[in-house]
């Protein structure tokens, strides 16, 4: 367990005193031509093909996969114009074989349960590693692909077990909302659209998300998320797309309302993972924040060389609170500052504590003298 904005020293099980049986573990067992990977919180079977046929969160017994999820789509992708920008809508008329000669083998269990899928996509060579961690809700796909194709469009699809008229899409600082059905003619028209590091559905009682470390463009409708891997456009160059091609997808599920779920953390674990180092250090955690829609983006020295700290944090979930930041090293004072750091407005610091109130998506930068 990381302290925010912190260290910690890893110590392994070798040099500590472990009584057998405690630590969480990942589980993957065999099952015909299936595999099962099971933790504390997750129960998924993975087909032959690498695609998860079965998604239960045990918190709640429910399934979430009204389908195959992570089953890889191929298209003709041959726009009438601008190859490389524009997706014509027609694609999904399209549809190519995609997956060949998929295999499967087990790489790992324990602290993680990993396995490895290899095969081809067309003429394109492809490994996928999926892998779910100890007491994780969270399945990732990190995949390596040689990609050969012309005009051709790669997509991954998570249909669900939500039903929502609206999906979430992230964008900075936030997210919009879009409609998750086509019924209407400007519906139509929005069959790609874009996300940052997730896209959710989700109701009242629970949720589903595809997590992403660098792919931007997603379709969604009735209650699949597809997630766009990649294109094969011929101009302005020819075959620019081709080559080795390296990324990271996830997936994840919740039980309650996306107000409570912990989707945003998700999306930055996946694309922010922390630096190990060789070395030791005491445990410290140089800031926290106590509520979890509140999100520290930026922490970093001013610009002026004075030695304060600029902090920039937003609200996330469309949800007005007021929040308290716990300060991790000395300040003399804090006030708000503008986006080129001039400060607006004093604040007042109660050993070393700041409230602030934010509005729905509001976005605060904090001056803190050192």
């Amino acid at each position: 367990h990381i302290p925010s904005c912190g260290a910690v020293s890893l110590v392994s099980e070798a040099e500590k005193d472990v009584k057998a049986g405690t630590a969480a573990t990942t589980s993957v067992k065999e099952d015909g031509e299936s595999y099962v990977l099971e933790n504390s919180k997750v129960k998924a079977i993975v087909n032959n093909k690498g695609e998860l046929t079965s998604f239960i969160l045990k918190e709640s017994g429910r399934e979430f996969a009204a389908g195959p999820l992570n089953k890889l789509r191929l298209y003709k992708d041959v726009p009438r114009l601008f190859d490389a920008w524009d997706i014509d809508s027609n694609y999904i008329e399209q549809e190519v074989e995609a997956l060949i000669d998929a295999r499967v083998e087990v790489v790992a269990e324990g602290l993680e349960g990993v396995l490895k899928v290899s095969g081809r996509i067309s003429e394109s060579t492809f490994v996928q590693y999926i892998r779910l961690a100890a007491d994780s809700t969270r399945i990732t796909f990190k995949t390596e692909i040689d990609w050969k194709e012309l005009h051709r469009l790669l997509k991954a699809a998570f249909p669900v077990n939500v039903y929502a008229e609206n999906g979430i899409n992230e964008m900075q600082f936030g997210y919009v909302e879009r409609p998750a059905h086509r019924s209407r003619l400007y519906d139509k028209d929005r069959f790609e659209v874009c996300n940052h590091r997730y896209s959710a559905f989700c109701d009242g009682s629970h949720g589903a998300a595809v997590l992403n470390d660098c792919k931007y463009g997603i379709s969604m409708n009735d209650n699949a998320l597809e997630l766009t891997l990649l294109r094969a456009a011929a101009t302005p160059e020819m075959r620019a797309d081709n080559g080795m091609q390296t990324f990271t997808y996830a997936f994840t599920a919740w039980e309650g309302s996306f107000a409570d779920c912990d989707v945003v953390r998700q999306g930055y674990e996946l694309n922010v993972a922390p630096p190990v180092t060789a070395g030791a250090v005491k445990a410290f955690s140089g800031l926290t924040v106590d509520r979890s829609n509140v999100i520290l983006d930026t922490m970093k020295p001013a610009e002026d060389g004075s030695g304060d700290v600029i902090l920039r944090l937003y609200e996330a979930k469309k949800a007005a609170t007021d929040a308290e930041i716990s300060l991790g090293f000395d300040a003399s004072g804090a006030s708000l500052c503008d986006m080129l750091e001039n400060v607006t407005e004093e604040l007042e610091m109660t050993d070393g504590k700041l409230k602030l109130s934010f509005r729905a998506f509001e976005i605060k930068t904090v001056r803190v003298k050192r």
